[in-house]
This record gives C-alpha cells, structure tokens and sequence, in this order.
C-alpha cells in the first residue's frame, strides 16, 4: 500500500520539478509504472491532465495560490476499480513562484469490481465523460452519477465493449472548488 501523502512540487512554469519518495510505489500500484519520476520530472503539469477543463481549474487554483500567497485543499477522489479513494489536495506557495503538492487520503472504500474503471484494453468507439474530482459519470443531459448507476443506467453490462472514458468537471465540483477559491482570495483572511 502506498504512503501518503502523494508530494511533488511544480516550478514556476508548472513544470514538475521533484517528486516525493512515495511516488514510484504510488505509480506502480495503480498500474501506471510508466510514471516513474524519470518520466515526469521536467515535464509540464499538463502532459498529465487530459481536459480543458480540469487544467483550466488546476490553473485558477495555482493563479489564486500564488497571488496570494495561500494555501488551498480541494476534496478529490482518486477511485480504482475496487476501491473509492477520498482525499485531499493542498496546493502551498513556495519562494520564485514555486507550488508544493499533496494529496492525502483520507478514507477509502472498497467496491466492487468496475469494469468502467479499468484501463485494459479492447474499448468502442464511445465515450462517457467522467468528473476528474468526484468521479461521478455524466448521463447526458445534465446527471451526474455515481459510477456503478452509471453502468447500470447505460446498460453497459449488456455491451460487448465499454466506452473511453474522457474527463471535465460536474458543477457541484465548480462550486466546491469556487468556494475555497473564494476563500483564499478574501481580503478579510478567509
């Protein structure tokens, strides 16, 4: 089981500039050996978030934490197929513009198998979009859900392949992440 929490520091232009000793073990767990530092150390931020919209979040988050020069945890999930993982991200200000990140899990959950969740192969065509924060899946137009309602819901049981799975952000996360964004930049102090 890997250690949290999960650390790397980012420069000042959102490069990955060191990873923390937990992190190969982290990567190697959750079938992303492919992550090793020597992969990602350098690299910007971005390579590694795959929408618009969560690296249009991550970017007001980084903008309010340098500006003002505070702290900010957001809630997150990092779910595998058999395990619901809710944690914490606290993106910290260091000196010339530098970030601090970690992320801490605070409790998990077991679940069965999703077959969603699965990276393996052999996928359609289609694709379902998933929040990269909460993890909850939209059904078109406008549910989000919970992954296992999901499947349900879109009969993806009676399907020969499941859909990709592409990420964004539902609007109950917009708000949560808004408020603590709001928070930080109060001048009272928050």
């Amino acid at each position: 089981m890997a250690r949290f929490p999960i650390r790397y520091g980012v420069d000042s232009d959102d490069r990955i500039r060191s990873v923390g000793p937990e992190w190969p073990v982290f990567a190697s767990e959750n079938a992303a050996a492919d992550l090793d530092p020597g992969s990602v150390v350098g690299r910007p931020l971005w390579d590694f978030i795959a929408d618009a919209e969560t690296r249009d979040l991550y970017r007001l988050i980084f903008d309010a934490v340098r500006v003002q020069g505070r702290e900010v945890t957001v809630p997150f999930r990092c779910d595998s197929p058999e395990c619901r993982w809710y944690m914490e991200l606290a993106i910290a200000p260091l000196s010339d513009r530098e970030l601090s990140i970690s992320s801490q899990l605070i409790r998990e959950e077991p679940r069965e198998h999703s077959a969603l969740l699965d990276t393996g192969p052999g996928r359609s065509d289609e694709f379902v979009k998933i929040c990269s924060w909460c993890k909850r899946v939209l059904l078109p137009p406008s549910d989000w859900c919970e992954v296992e309602v999901a499947v349900r819901r879109l009969g993806l049981f009676d399907s020969n392949a499941l859909p990709n799975l592409t990420h964004g952000v539902c609007p109950d996360c917009e708000v949560k992440i808004g408020a603590e964004l709001e928070r930080v930049t109060d001048p009272a102090g928050g």
